[in-house]
């Protein structure tokens, strides 16, 4: 369950350089409404131990703390809640063993996918490629025209949008009808962590307001 809005979803990036406590407490410093940890490498043991830090670490900034893909994760480490791909364990079950006051969302690769997922007990969907990615090179891409068809759809749930976005593009994405925005590599993955969430953070906001 949701009860401030999803702006900026920041998803963790696995990098030498910095650890993932850092790349979240740098994210949230700079506005991120929720943090998603994806690591697909990582042991059992280690995730869970990851997830009770960084979900302390969100706590402190008051930003959501998710864990992709693993439902018994996300419930054992008292996670925000949980993100589902369209090949992970279905909505119904995830739903069933968090409750109603977690958070569960799923992605939808396109306009009919978007669509069955509203009818789902889903708190948002993520939608894309938007653009080309290189987190996932092997997606298809749906341009700005699948968030401008999705407007005049009455979806009601949050459309966050994904794929290959960042500073230089995400103006584009919330005027085409995005309520959000999730990103990888644009800020978990910079070399000023909390200055990209900030300025991507800042644009969001400013075209969000200007959407009538």
């Amino acid at each position: 369950m949701l009860k401030r809005e999803i702006k900026l979803l920041c998803i963790t990036c696995p990098r030498d350089d910095i650890s993932y406590e850092k790349q979240v407490e740098f994210a949230c410093q700079g506005g991120a409404d929720m943090i998603q940890l994806r690591d697909k490498k990582m042991s059992d043991k280690d995730l869970y131990d990851l997830s009770l830090k960084l979900q302390q670490i969100c706590a402190k900034y008051n930003v959501y703390f998710t864990v992709n893909n693993r439902v018994d994760i996300a419930d054992i480490s008292n996670s925000d809640g949980v993100h589902l791909g369209q090949s992970d364990l279905p909505v119904s079950y995830a739903r069933k063993v968090l409750g109603e006051n977690k958070i569960v969302g799923i992605s939808a690769s396109g306009y009919d996918k978007v669509v069955e997922a509203e009818k789902l007990p889903v708190d948002y969907i993520g939608c894309g490629a938007i653009f080309p990615t290189t987190t996932k090179p092997e997606a298809n891409i749906r341009g700005l025209e699948v968030l401008k068809k999705l407007k005049t759809a009455n979806i009601t749930k949050p459309v966050i949008a994904i794929g290959g976005i960042d500073k230089t593009n995400v103006a584009d994405v919330i005027k085409a009808g995005a309520d959000g925005v999730a990103v990888v590599r644009a800020v978990c993955g910079a070399q000023d962590i909390k200055k990209e969430a900030q300025e991507i953070k800042e644009i969001i906001v400013r075209y969000r307001s200007t959407e009538v």
